[in-house]
């Protein structure tokens, strides 16, 4: 299977790289960028950690292991590579937002051919390498541990999806990930599914999710005054649907035509999980009827006669949480593992989502009150009517959303000290 994977990704090479270079005339670089070294690399430097992370949603992990490193440590080089141009744009955006410069170098994760990784590990030289969640790379692993670098797995998590796909190869899987020295993971589940997988057991520490050190403080958030830039009445209901995925957004909007009967005052803010997406579910709700203002249009809620704004920019869903009054988590009515429900949790409000969600602290939320399981779009619009109409049970269902929350901090010092110990940084 080694083989096949390695003949796969120098055939991908042999057509990208030409490809590349053609798009790169039209001034669209990104394909060739791949191949493309980090400038300007000093050759000294005792520490050069080399942090890759997928895309957004892992950017901000990066940077803060990059920041809690740097404490420890201000005379190490940091390496930040990603996947993609977006989730580089946050590295940027966030190391410059930083009051330190936290990261000394990104670049886009080369093509994971055994030539090119290997050069890249070369002329990088990294003395410790981190995989952010679960980006299993055979030809980078292969290269980094070639050359003796240690390669820990920070904020591991496999989805139920993931496994199921990786246990297809199990053998293979299993000799590429006998190289990985340190899996840091999310929960129970997860590290079961990578002992399942052939990661020897004492390789595995459970130790929770990064993403929690960095939740939203709600005292950080002005609520009347991202109301009034989102064009959003003070004194209406607000429902946000965050991070939704294919065949959410249907739901949502048969569910939200139920509540407008009931609270026709109430403003949903839908904000789909990929922004290409966003002219399939502008279809959707113009089939449901439904009136809604895109963000990016200028115009505002307040002007028009409707109730829903499609949110269709980055980096805007926390202060859609921060001004709502109840919070749906998408990709957990399909198959899709779900996303963060301690976001919305982080400023007190009852957190809804599906039975797929698989996200760490998801289970906490549920069992101490602070969330709610939904199949269907009766029980999301039930849920959310009952919620509108109970104020007790809806600040009783925040309150205890705030104390799970407060309880998952600390994962990113508890991820460095266990690298620490295994002396792989």
């Amino acid at each position: 299977m080694i083989i096949l994977y390695t003949a796969l990704t120098w055939l991908l090479v042999i057509i990208t790289y030409p490809v590349g270079l053609l798009l790169a005339l039209f001034g669209r670089s990104q394909l060739l960028n791949h191949f493309k070294l980090p400038t300007d690399i000093p050759q000294d430097g005792n520490i050069r950690l080399w942090i890759h992370a997928a895309s957004v949603g892992e950017a901000g992990i990066a940077v803060s292991m990059a920041g809690e490193v740097k404490k420890s440590c201000p005379e190490a080089l940091v390496f930040i590579s990603t996947i993609t141009v977006t989730g580089l744009e946050k590295v940027h955006l966030l190391n410059k937002s930083s009051a330190k410069n936290l990261v000394d170098y990104t670049f886009l994760a080369p093509i994971d051919c055994p030539v090119i990784t290997q050069k890249f590990v070369k002329y990088i030289i990294p003395t410790s390498f981190i995989l952010v969640e679960t980006e299993i790379w055979p030809s980078l692993i292969y290269s980094l541990h070639k050359k003796g670098v240690p390669i820990t797995i920070i904020n591991g998590k496999l989805s139920r999806r993931a496994f199921r796909r990786y246990m297809f190869f199990r053998k293979s899987i299993k000799i590429i990930v006998q190289k990985i020295s340190l899996f840091c993971v999310q929960s129970r589940t997860f590290a079961k599914r990578f002992t399942l997988l052939g990661v020897p057991s004492d390789r595995i520490k459970i130790i929770g999710n990064i993403k929690f050190d960095s939740l939203p403080e709600p005292l950080d958030y002005d609520t009347e005054a991202i109301r009034l830039d989102m064009g959003i009445p003070l004194k209406v209901k607000v429902f946000v649907a965050g991070s939704t995925r294919p065949g959410e957004e249907e739901v949502l909007a048969r569910s939200f035509t139920n509540i407008l009967e009931k609270y026709p005052d109430t403003v949903m803010i839908l904000v789909p999980r990929h922004l290409n997406r966003v002219s399939e579910v502008e279809k959707i709700l113009d089939d449901n009827g439904l009136k809604y203002v895109k963000r990016t249009s200028g115009e505002r809620l307040d002007s028009f006669d409707c109730s829903i704004l499609l949110l269709d920019t980055m980096g805007e869903l926390v202060s859609a949480y921060a001004c709502a009054d109840i919070a749906f988590v998408g990709g957990s009515l399909g198959d899709f593992g779900g996303h963060n429900p301690m976001e919305p949790a982080a400023f007190g409000i009852p957190v809804l989502f599906g039975p797929y969600m698989e996200q760490t602290g998801s289970k906490e939320l549920l069992s101490k009150g602070a969330a709610a399981l939904v199949h269907d779009e009766e029980e999301l619009a039930g849920m959310i009517i009952s919620l509108f109409k109970n104020y007790e049970k809806s600040q009783q269902m925040g309150q205890a959303g705030t104390a799970v929350v407060h309880h998952y901090k600390g994962t990113l010092e508890r991820t460095l000290e266990y690298m620490k110990n295994y002396k792989l940084i």
